[in-house]
């Protein structure tokens, strides 16, 4: 399994690009930085976007992929790109984004050939995409948010997503419940300790509270760290040090590609 980090900030200012992961290049987790951040042959290879939650810092480029791509539908040369996500997620992005009013709806058109589908998941039933494997799993912030873990080989190269999310248990019994153990997560460090009041109002984590989370885990998977808020960055860097000592953990930067 091949990730390819588009974005991992949680701010959106020069040199910080917002949420987005790339899989064995067809397949996205969330959409807030993708067109300015490949090329339009890399775009074109997407095939599945799998959406946390529809805050738009993590979807707002699935307008702008849709409106790349319109020359390959147009020309009936591929079949249409999957929205995955929760329904409620999906609902979001339907009713106030593709609306006709804020963008247009390219689940429709070009007309006979789509660029856009909807493809709605069950938490914890697997979508399976040839050798790669994906599930939804609930976690604490927006309306119907929810992380994703995937797996290649039944479970030996495997990675899980926690999107954004403030203290949550269910979560970690379902990566716990998997049936390989949990070798790679992707999870937020967004505040500094010192906020924690507004990273819970907010439902996020700071390294205090994500090392509370980390312990609820019966394993240890390494820790990939993202979604810092870019003012706090240096602070949040120091505090990890600290919190996530006994733990194995990096911090994602933009352009990282990493082997599972």
């Amino acid at each position: 399994m091949n990730l390819r980090v588009l974005g991992c900030s949680g701010s959106d200012l020069p040199g910080h690009n917002l949420t987005s992961f790339l899989v064995n290049d067809t397949v996205l987790l969330d959409a807030g930085t993708v067109t300015s951040a490949i090329d339009l042959a890399a775009q074109a290879r997407i095939e599945h976007i799998f959406v946390s939650h529809a805050h738009l810092d993590h979807i707002k480029d699935i307008l702008f992929l849709a409106d790349n791509l319109i020359e390959f539908f147009a020309a009936k040369s591929r079949p249409p790109l999957a929205i995955h996500g929760l329904p409620d997620v999906l609902d979001a992005i339907a009713n106030h984004l593709l609306n006709d009013t804020i963008w247009p709806d390219f689940t429709v058109i070009p007309q006979n050939s789509p660029i856009l589908t909807y493809a709605p998941m069950v938490p914890g039933e697997p979508v399976v995409l040839g050798e790669l494997t994906v599930a939804a799993f609930a976690v604490n912030h927006a309306k119907a948010a929810s992380g994703f873990v995937l797996w290649e080989d039944g479970g030996d190269r495997n990675l899980a997503y926690t999107g954004d999310t403030g203290p949550c248990d269910d979560c970690w019994r379902f990566l716990d419940g998997l049936p390989f153990p949990l070798a790679h997560l992707i999870t937020e460090a967004s505040f500094p300790s010192s906020l924690e009041a507004l990273a819970m109002a907010s439902r996020h984590l700071t390294p205090k509270l994500l090392r509370r989370e980390l312990e609820k885990l019966q394993t240890r998977p390494e820790i990939l760290i993202y979604h810092m808020k870019a003012p706090f960055a240096a602070q949040i860097q120091d505090e990890l040090e600290h919190e996530l000592a006994g733990f194995t953990y990096r911090l994602l930067r933009e352009h990282d590609r990493i082997t599972i």
